[in-house]
């Protein structure tokens, strides 16, 4: 039985407004202050923040100092990307009508709590627990992500369903054996057999 669901964020709860190319990039030019090329060239082919921390590893004595000027700077890009934004215009009554079913609700997200409290500011009205960056430093697709949100949930792998709009979602999901859903912002039912999923998550509107 399904005691509790764990949403993806952008693009699953809200939509996406994150360029992550031109994210990417600025992150970059921080980081060519930092190191030489040939390091920062050599880390591009992570996901944003993990290249983050593989340059950080590398820079000795300039790590921490780089790390925290390269995560700052990319919160103030997600901020400036989220401004005027809100959640989905039904996303607060599919929790509240999960609430009302005894179904627990999380959420696991890359971004920074920031973005979270300025898109979604009530938004420990709808959900039980919301799990970021600065809350754990492995980030889906590494599994690491969800169990740190089923223990607060105290809820099982088995007992829980993960549902986002990327394969990283469902990748994190699947390596707990999970029910999983590649959804796109609840607006039509989706077989995702491409991304791996493993149930078929439909209209909750």
């Amino acid at each position: 039985m399904i005691k509790a669901l764990i949403f993806d964020f952008d693009g699953t709860l809200t939509e996406l407004t994150l360029d992550f190319g031109f994210l990417k990039e600025e992150i970059i030019q921080v980081a060519l202050k930092y190191a030489p090329a040939d390091i920062v060239r050599s880390a591009e082919n992570h996901f944003i923040i993990e290249m983050i921390y593989r340059i950080a590893e590398r820079l000795d004595l300039k790590g921490p100092e780089f790390q925290k000027n390269a995560l700052d700077r990319l919160t103030d890009l997600e901020l400036e990307a989220s401004k005027g934004k809100d959640v989905y215009s039904y996303t607060r009554a599919v929790l509240a009508g999960l609430q009302d079913k005894n179904i627990k609700t999380g959420i696991i997200t890359r971004t920074s709590r920031k973005v979270l409290r300025q898109v979604f500011p009530d938004m420990g009205k709808f959900i039980h627990t919301a799990v970021t960056r600065e809350d754990i430093r492995e980030l889906k697709p590494d599994p690491a992500h969800v169990v740190k949100a089923l223990r607060l949930l105290g809820v099982l792998p088995e007992e829980a369903m993960v549902i986002g709009d990327h394969p990283t979602d469902i990748r994190a999901g699947n390596a707990l054996n999970m029910k999983t859903s590649l959804s796109i912002g609840f607006i039509s039912c989706i077989i995702s057999h491409a991304a791996g999923s493993r149930a078929v998550f439909c209209c909750l509107m």
